[in-house]
């Protein structure tokens, strides 16, 4: 962040006391990220949003106007930074920002995938000019997501000439995950051509390297990607770190890691300076719930990070990554005075919250006056096909007395497996079977215009019920309903197109649930708190009708994830992912 002549002599004077502070903070212990100490008797001065002074008394800054804070009893520790999450499903991305403050997060880096894959480069102006109305700092990666693999999905894309302007923006601090590895390491040309542009602005390249070994994980980071937020394993975390990437370890929504993966730093003393701690999206329900990254901190500690370290992975090391450390990340001279008191280090509970050196939040209340931005109105219920849904849309029809079919099969919420199933049809078509917990899915394409509906079937999720519909998933984030009745998968449909987006539930024609979605059917714009309440109540509906995950839904929103195993829909069709390629309903024999 550029800072004027001006600007930077006014902290010199105001370090050496020539000009007094705005803000002295006293008392308490500061969490020191720089030396890994805990230290007691320093004095913090802030003057014009930054940090001036550190030391063992600042009463030379102080002035008439400056305002003390009593920190006796505290720990002062930095702003907390989300490296590697997700702020614009669900919820709209402001109110992530005002859900996160109250936690002490004061910076996120978030992959704007959703409003990208919908809009297009314009959802990332949309997303930058949303953020920038909020206190905290937030910044985004170009996504990489939008399409993950245009063989396989239909999502929106950028020009080269969107990518060098977007890598151009100070907000822009490079590329989103590379969830396609594959298609890295197959020399595909237009990633080769972004990370070139990367390379060019001198910006960081995140990785999902998650099946990458060996050979392979040494290729995509020769590529430049210097992260990866998938180890699930030990092993996972030895290769990454011992092939020079920056580990990032998950504990959000999705996927929960830290008891698997924490353990090479906790028992074998591994150098924690390239551990970052995050959480990969929290959905509001569990922020209401657990928390953010205060959470993810305690849980680390719990299991045996030393706190220190357990602060330094949510503020040193993510803010290093990712070329932010001259601002924030640390309570040193120059820095931002963005700060979190906490009552108790090891429980990280948050006392207040200041960014800038202004209070934001305290007591778990954020503070801030709310100023989101409008969305313009052709984003409002985008979501259109142009073309009537009807019980017959969902018909799949089939003149075989018995054929052979793939089935997606729930190995756990975000991993299938392809299984072979012998059917007979009924009156000329394929159809769902209860007995059989075997569930129809259609998933519709939503940039195409064609009309054309991808079908697929769905087993292992357990639950009882007319339909489901969804449309958030990831990255197609397009309308995709799955069911045992068509005529209750119409209903849905239907529901889901006039409210412009969001999830349901319906069975034998009544709404049992329902959260509409309405701005590109990827978030809701009302107060996190009231979407947070609208998930729970349709995990909880999904487990009263016999549902195998305790949140259903999330499971079915990683149908559409093109490159997670083994057999995944997009409105393409069926995809072989180890394959990388579209694979027909009916298996010839």
């Amino acid at each position: 962040m550029k800072r004027t002549k001006t600007q930077i002599e006014r902290l010199i004077r105001g370090a050496l006391g020539e000009i007094k502070a705005d803000l002295i903070i006293t008392g308490g212990h500061l969490v020191n990220v720089y030396s890994g100490e805990l230290l007691s008797g320093m004095e913090i001065a802030v003057l014009d949003g930054r940090v001036c002074y550190v030391g063992p008394s600042a009463a030379h800054a102080r002035g008439p106007e400056t305002q003390p804070i009593d920190a006796n009893g505290l720990v002062v520790a930095p702003g907390f930074i989300d490296g590697h999450t997700h702020i614009s499903h669900f919820c709209r991305p402001y109110e992530y920002l005002e859900a996160y403050l109250a936690h002490g997060t004061t910076a996120v880096i978030s992959t704007c995938d959703e409003l990208a894959s919908v809009f297009g480069f314009e959802g990332v102006k949309l997303f930058l000019e949303e953020v920038e109305r909020h206190p905290a700092r937030a910044f985004t990666m170009l996504s990489m997501a939008a399409p993950q693999d245009p063989l396989l999905c239909s999502t929106r894309s950028f020009s080269q000439a969107e990518v060098v302007e977007g890598l151009a923006h100070p907000r822009i601090l490079g590329l989103g995950e590379i969830v396609s590895w594959v298609r890295l390491i197959e020399g595909d040309s237009e990633i080769l051509d972004r990370i070139e542009a990367a390379w060019r602005e001198g910006k960081t390249i995140d990785g999902h390297t998650a099946g990458a070994r060996d050979q392979k994980l040494c290729a995509i980071a020769a590529a430049g990607v210097s992260s990866c937020h998938e180890p699930i394993s030990e092993e996972d975390v030895l290769q990454r770190l011992r092939a020079g990437y920056w580990v990032m370890l998950r504990e959000g929504t999705f996927r929960r890691d830290l008891e698997a993966t924490l353990k090479p730093f906790v028992r074998d003393g591994l150098n924690p300076h390239r551990l970052i701690l995050v959480s990969d999206s929290m959905a509001p329900e569990d922020i209401a719930r657990d928390g953010h990254l205060d959470f993810i901190v305690r849980r680390a500690i719990s299991l045996g990070l030393p706190p220190v370290q357990a602060i330094q992975a949510v503020t040193l090391n993510p803010a290093t990554y990712s070329g932010l450390a001259q601002d924030i990340g640390g309570i040193a001279p120059g820095r931002y005075a963005d700060l979190v008191l906490l009552e108790d280090l090891e429980e990280v509970r948050v006392h207040s919250v200041y960014i800038g050196g202004k209070v934001a939040a305290e007591t778990g209340r954020t503070l801030t006056l709310k100023d989101p931005i409008s969305f313009p109105a052709d984003m409002f219920r985008s979501l259109q096909f142009g073309h009537p849904i009807t019980p017959e849309s969902f018909c799949i029809p089939c003149s075989s007395q018995s054929v052979k079919i793939r089935v997606m099969e729930f190995l756990n919420p975000t991993i299938t497996a392809e299984r072979i199933l012998k059917r007979s049809p009924r009156n000329g078509a394929l159809e769902a079977d209860w007995d059989q917990d075997l569930m129809k899915v259609a998933v519709f394409d939503r940039h195409g215009k064609t009309g054309k509906i991808a079908f697929g079937f769905l087993k292992g999720l357990g639950v009882r019920v007319g339909a489901i519909g969804t449309t958030n998933n990831l990255d197609e984030n397009t309308l995709l309903v799955t069911g045992s009745s068509d005529r209750d998968m119409a209903l849905c449909a239907n529901l889901l197109l006039q409210s412009g987006g969001g999830m349901a539930v319906v069975d034998q024609g009544e709404i049992l649930e329902r959260l509409d979605f309405p701005l590109g059917g990827i978030f809701s714009l009302e107060p996190w708190p009231i979407v947070g309440e609208g998930l729970t109540r349709i995990h909880r509906c999904l487990r009263e009708r016999g549902a195998r995950f305790p949140k259903a839904i999330y499971a079915i929103c990683f149908l559409t994830f093109a490159t997670l195993p083994a057999l995944r829909i997009t409105a393409r069709g069926l995809v072989a992912v180890k394959e990388r390629k579209i694979v027909p309903l009916i298996v010839d024999e």
